[in-house]
């Protein structure tokens, strides 16, 4: 992963000083950036963000980084990329929050000769540069094998109910996450009985209550899967009041609660994204297509960033704390 970074910050800097005599290109010490994320609330965001500050100072280009404080209130996310377009910047990196609203302004942005970078989830269009994300739907599939993995380990076999529950339907990433693993139970778990897919409405505490309905109306539950750390946190909440620990339980990210719940044999597995990758590279591929776009080079229109999954036995080691603690792992580099 050190290598890739490393790799970005001499391609930058190698292009800064050859294109210096062009008219168009601009110098990467001049450059602004303005990186729009989905919530400000968000410990996964707050480590997209890091990373993104730390290639701004690595490449000297400034950096406006704006965010609604609840990824449901897309409306504000969709006001501030109109504020990013009129101020016009050299470039424009952002997480679309769902796949349809965000996509009047990136097609603005780019009409108007604005570069934009996409990270974490799909817009319906393809007027930006290059996509920058996991692959969500695989992200659903190693989650099923996950569970799968710790049914057989608890219960002797993949086979009974399974709970599943979403933060907000319509959130691209989150959509792809959900049919990757409902299409992989399918496919390879015939055994596995999903019962309820729960929604959140993108409310916060809605899934703790949920969570708790299941776990009364299912007694005979033998799996849950959470699609990201809103949803992951508050199953861990709930199964902690409940004091359950006899059922296999994958969530996606690593929110507070959920990394407690892999310490302390609520959670069996954590499917992680590589967020502070992920923002150090919007704002290297930022700075990158600002210029050799000008000089018509075409990126790849997805770049997978990738993905782990982390369990209890592989907590303290090196390669886990890369993924599960970037911010300190990265600090002095």
């Amino acid at each position: 992963m050190k290598k890739f970074l490393v790799l970005a910050l001499v391609l930058v800097f190698a292009m800064g000083s050859l294109l210096m005599g062009y008219n168009t290109p601009q110098q990467v010490s001049k450059m602004k950036i303005f990186f729009i994320v989905k919530a400000s609330e968000s410990e996964f965001w707050q480590i997209v963000l890091d990373g993104a500050r730390k290639a701004a100072k690595h490449y000297g280009v400034e950096l406006i980084d704006q965010a609604p404080t609840s990824e449901a209130d897309v409306a504000k996310q969709v006001s501030i990329l109109e504020t990013a377009i009129s101020m016009k910047p050299d470039a424009i990196v952002l997480a679309p929050t769902v796949a349809d609203a965000l996509v009047p302004g990136i097609e603005k942005a780019t009409a108007m000769g604005i570069p934009v970078i996409i990270i974490d989830s799909a817009a319906n269009t393809d007027k930006y540069v290059t996509f920058l994300a996991s692959d969500n739907y695989k992200i659903g599939q190693l989650a099923a094998d996950e569970l799968a993995k710790a049914m057989i380990k608890k219960f002797g076999e993949a086979k009974g109910k399974v709970a599943a529950f979403t933060f907000m339907s319509g959130v691209g990433s989150l959509e792809a996450r959900m049919k990757g693993f409902l299409d992989r139970v399918k496919e390879k778990y015939p055994g596995i009985e999903i019962v309820t897919v729960r929604d959140a409405m993108g409310k916060q505490g809605n899934t703790l209550n949920m969570a708790i309905d299941v776990l009364t109306a299912y007694p005979d539950l033998r799996g849950i899967f959470a699609n990201n750390q809103y949803t992951g946190d508050e199953v861990v909440r709930a199964l902690d009041m409940r004091g359950v620990k006899n059922l296999a339980f994958v969530a996606v990210d690593a929110g507070p609660q959920e990394l407690w719940g892999l310490e302390n044999g609520y959670v069996d597995a954590l499917i992680l994204q590589k967020p502070w990758v992920m923002g150090y590279s919007g704002v290297a591929f930022a700075v990158l297509a600002r210029n050799l776009t000008a000089l018509g080079f075409e990126f790849p229109k997805f770049i997978d960033t990738g993905i782990v999954a982390i369990t209890p036995d592989m907590l303290g080691k090196p390669e886990a704390e890369a993924i599960l603690d970037p911010v300190n792992f990265y600090k002095n580099w």
